[in-house]
Formats: C-alpha cells, sequence, structure tokens
C-alpha cells in the first residue's frame, strides 16, 4: 500500500492484533455451552432521526421506547456506517462480512449464491442453534429454498401461508395498490396514510416476533444465534388502522432544502432527481407530509414489537445471556435533498442506528467510526469463535470494551452509481463514470450535512489524493469473487488522484458489467 500512513491501525493489522492478544484458553471452533445467546434485530430503512436514541439530543420524531430499550443496555454507536445506501447489498454484506461488490451482490434483484459462506454457517459450525426470522432478501420466490447455514427459516412467505383466506383477501386488495401495474406517482410512499386493514394479531411484524420468541425457546442446552428482521418502516409502511391518530402530518417538522444551491454543487443529484421527479411528478409538501406521516406510523408499529421483545428479554432473563443487536439495513431521506428515499449515499442514508449489547461489556455511546461489516468480527471475537480469514470488516470489541478506536476509514458502495471513503473529518464520494456529476469531498468537521462540494479547490488536492488511494487499495484489496485477478485492479502506486480515480471508476463499472444475470421471478404462488 502506497497511501500515507493512517494515524490507526489499519483494519487487516487491526484483526491480526485482536486474534494475537486474545488469551490461549479461550474456546475457539466446536461446541461450547456456555457461550452467548446471539439475537440481531433488524429494522428496513429507518432513518436515525425517527428515533430517541440516535435523534438530534436524544429526541426523535416519534418516541421510540422499544429502540432505546434494547441500546441502552449496550454500546451505542453513533458513526456507523453500512456496506450501500440499498437493502439488498447492504444486508448481504452484513450477513457475510464482505463487501457487496466482493460478493456481486450489488442490486436490489441481485442474489447471493446458495453456498455462500454467511454468520449462519459458521455459528452454526461452532454448535449454535441458528434462524432467519423475517426479510433477509434472498429472492426465495426467485430462486426457491436456500439454507445459508440456517436450520430455521420464516419470513414473508410462512407468514403469508398462515393466513386465513378472507386474511389474505384483505392483504391481496391492500398490496394491489402497490403493485407495479397500479402503483402510480409516490403512491408506494403512502401519501394518503392508508394503514393495512388487518386485525393487529395478523400483522407479519408480531408473526415474526412470536417466531423468534417461540425459537429462542427450543433446546436450552445449546446456544442460538437469530435473525427478527422487521419490514417496518419500509415503504409502503405498513401499521395498524389503530395509529392512524398518533401522528398529525400538519404540524410535522419538514427538512430545509436549497434546491437551486444542491443543483450547482452536485450535478448527478440534481439530475437524479429531475428524472425521478419526471417519473413520479412534483414531490409536494402534501405528499411529503401524508408520507412521513405514514412512515412514522410504522416506526411506532415496529416499535412496538420491540417493546414486548425487550419485557421477554427481561421476563425469561435471556439479557443476562444474550448478545442483542440493533441494526438498519440503510437509512432513508425523509424530504432533505428534496426527496423520499434512500440510494443516495449521503449521511441521512449511509450512517445508520447500530447498538451492540453484551453480557460483560458496559453500556456506553461512541462517536467513533463504525461500520456494519464489522459485526460479523464482532460477534466471532465475543462468542469466542475463530474468524473467518475470508471477512473483510475488523472487530469493534477493543472499541466496546476500552473504548479503543479500531477504524480510520469507512466505505460504502452503490456499484454502478458511485462509492464513498469518509476518514474522521473528510469525505469522498466518486461516481462510477466521470460524466455523472457524483464526484464532491466534503469537511466533516464543518459541514457535516454535506452541503459544501469541495472536490474542485486545488489546495485540499493532498486530501484528495490520501482518500483516492484508500478508495483504491480497499478495492484492490477485496477482488469480486469469480473475477480473475489480472482482471482487477491494482493497488495505489501513490502520488496520483486521478490515476486511482480512474482504477476506482474501472473497478465499479467491471463489477456492474459482470455481475450475475439476476433471477427471473416465476409464476404467481
Amino acid at each position: 500500500m502506497m497511501c500515507p500512513m493512517p494515524s490507526r491501525l489499519s483494519p487487516f493489522l487491526l484483526v491480526l492484533a485482536c486474534c494475537a492478544a486474545e488469551s490461549d484458553d479461550e474456546p475457539r471452533g466446536g461446541v461450547a455451552t456456555d457461550r452467548p445467546n446471539v439475537l440481531i434485530v433488524i429494522s428496513d430503512d429507518l432513518a436515525s432521526i425517527a428515533t430517541g436514541t440516535w435523534g438530534p439530543g436524544g429526541e426523535g420524531l416519534v418516541p421510540t421506547p422499544g429502540i432505546d430499550a434494547l441500546a441502552r443496555r449496550g454500546v451505542v454507536f453513533e458513526r456507523a456506517l453500512c456496506a450501500s445506501p440499498f437493502c439488498t447489498p447492504s444486508r448481504q454484506s452484513f450477513l457475510t462480512g464482505r463487501w457487496p461488490h466482493a460478493i456481486r451482490v450489488t442490486q436490489l434483484k441481485s442474489t447471493l449464491p446458495k453456498d455462500a459462506p454467511t454468520l449462519g454457517t459458521v455459528f452454526r459450525d461452532a454448535g449454535y442453534r441458528t434462524a432467519a426470522i423475517g426479510k433477509m432478501h434472498w429472492m426465495r420466490t426467485r430462486v426457491g429454498e436456500v439454507e445459508f447455514g440456517f436450520d430455521r427459516i420464516a419470513g414473508k412467505i410462512e407468514w403469508q401461508d398462515q393466513l386465513t383466506p378472507e386474511e389474505r383477501s384483505v392483504l391481496d386488495e391492500y398490496n394491489r395498490g402497490w403493485s407495479r401495474a397500479e402503483r402510480k406517482g409516490w403512491s408506494m410512499s403512502n401519501p394518503e396514510g392508508a394503514p393495512l386493514p388487518l386485525e393487529e394479531k395478523s400483522h407479519m411484524a408480531p408473526f415474526l416476533l412470536e417466531e423468534t420468541k417461540a425459537f429462542m425457546e427450543e433446546d436450552g442446552t445449546r446456544p442460538f444465534l437469530a435473525f427478527l428482521s422487521l419490514g417496518e418502516p419500509h415503504a409502503p409502511f405498513h401499521f395498524p388502522p389503530r395509529l392512524l391518530e398518533s401522528v398529525d402530518p400538519g404540524t410535522l417538522p419538514l427538512p430545509q432544502v436549497d434546491e437551486a444551491l444542491q443543483s450547482r454543487e452536485v450535478l448527478g443529484l440534481a439530475a437524479m432527481l429531475k428524472s425521478r421527479r419526471a417519473l413520479k411528478g412534483p414531490l409536494t409538501e402534501d405528499i411529503l407530509r401524508g408520507a412521513l406521516a405514514a412512515y412514522l406510523r410504522s416506526v411506532l408499529w415496529m416499535d412496538e414489537q420491540l417493546v414486548a421483545l425487550d419485557r421477554y428479554l427481561e421476563a425469561s432473563g435471556r439479557w443476562e445471556n444474550t448478545i442483542v443487536i440493533f441494526w438498519s439495513d440503510n437509512g432513508y431521506l425523509l424530504g432533505e435533498r428534496g426527496h423520499l428515499g434512500k440510494n443516495y449515499p449521503y449521511r441521512e442514508v449511509v450512517q445508520v442506528p447500530l447498538s451492540i449489547a453484551s453480557p460483560g461489556v458496559a453500556p456506553a455511546r461512541t462517536g467513533e467510526l463504525a461500520h456494519a461489516i464489522d459485526v460479523f468480527p464482532t460477534l466471532c471475537a465475543l462468542c469466542g469463535i475463530e474468524p473467518p480469514a475470508y471477512l473483510q470488516g475488523v472487530s469493534l470489541e477493543p472499541l466496546m470494551r476500552s473504548g479503543t478506536p479500531v477504524r480510520d476509514q469507512a466505505y460504502s458502495e452503490f456499484v454502478g452509481q458511485m462509492a464513498t471513503l469518509e476518514t474522521e473529518r473528510w469525505k469522498l464520494h466518486l461516481g462510477a463514470q466521470a460524466s455523472a456529476g457524483w464526484d464532491q469531498l466534503y469537511d466533516l468537521q464543518t459541514d457535516p450535512g454535506e452541503i459544501d462540494n469541495r472536490i474542485d479547490e486545488a489546495d485540499l488536492k493532498p486530501i484528495l489524493v490520501d482518500l483516492a488511494c484508500r478508495m483504491r487499495d480497499l478495492l484492490a484489496a477485496t477482488p469480486p469473487d469469480g473475477v480473475a485477478g489480472e482482471s482487477w485492479i491494482s493497488s495505489s502506486p501513490g502520488g496520483s488522484a486521478d490515476e486511482d480515480i480512474r482504477a476506482i471508476r474501472r473497478a465499479l463499472s467491471l463489477v456492474e458489467s459482470s455481475r450475475p444475470a439476476v433471477a427471473p421471478r416465476p409464476a404467481k404462488r
């Protein structure tokens, strides 16, 4: 690596250091009944500002006692990033401990190879019972049955299968409005605030919670690893009719956006918003208020499940021997930058809620860099399991136990579109094509909102050189599966931002052009 030496240990060296520092008598591999259980709770498209734990000044847009109860028992990461501003790549990166480009899962309908090693395979091999309950983005309706190391899988398919014919009819009628054939304008964002008119016990969220609790109760002779992956608050923002009056659209604070300035600073964003509005129509204040109210009602509905989960963990005594993680696959733009949705790797989307509560680790808050890709090696460290050599994140255990920083940079990508890399102070956005107008450089110390694009300032050239070098080296060290080494980019020779940026664009374009075809959707079940 030819980049200037970072001020802290590189992620790779830190993994080696952590492994070497562990005691010889700590169990590695095999079965250990005294290992902690692991429960991973995932939200879908949860904006940090919606929550009490991550909202500004400790105030969320709505009360979130359930989320807050899970978080306050552990270490709250105030600056955790996800691997992609898009759900499928982000989730599969979390599950495998590898970057989206490396596993070639880069788009919404990308599919993880059925033989891919995951948290499930590693923990099952170590003697854990394993369950993936909820939304995992494995595209089972397209690729058929999968396993990925999980003894039990239950999600949308299983929920729908247990509904009565009458309930299924209600659900089908409700879903018709969100189908691609019926979808118009911003309707997928539910600006009318339509609730899902099923009895509350028949909604998917309570079903998933009960499935998770039932799994945890089985076979107390072995520890478990369980995912509880809720579908809220993803559009169209499910919530029951009871919560219609819980949020008043007219009183919601809306972000102030200077679109003229934004258009001058980032041509790519201006072009993308223009394209989306041509497709969907203008994002009017009424549409935004209605959609935001529906979104927050969905957050409240999800949070009610987490209140019930916290009570169960307390009553059952499982808080004493269970690592509980709360995470969102990505954030969400709630009108910021003139948009409602995700996709763009700005702070609102790639900086996500993450907390890890572990027996023996004191609750704390940290503003140090962390990453969702780090959760896999962290769990290995906390559970005494040898981390697989292929992992591309670092263990957060030193940060959790002693506040020792483990990262000096964090990366995120939307392959085919753009990639970002940030350090403690600076953040670089690069478009996959030079002509796309996505190149940006921000000083996060003075401009945490990423408004003032300084990519063309000559006196910041050394910063650009450093960040481009770091990004190229990261990509060079993590080639995609199935891409021959000679076809991939080399590490940076150092000193030339232009050369490194060309290599980065080549890598992002190569991944996108060579990714496996999406499996076709079969006939309706």
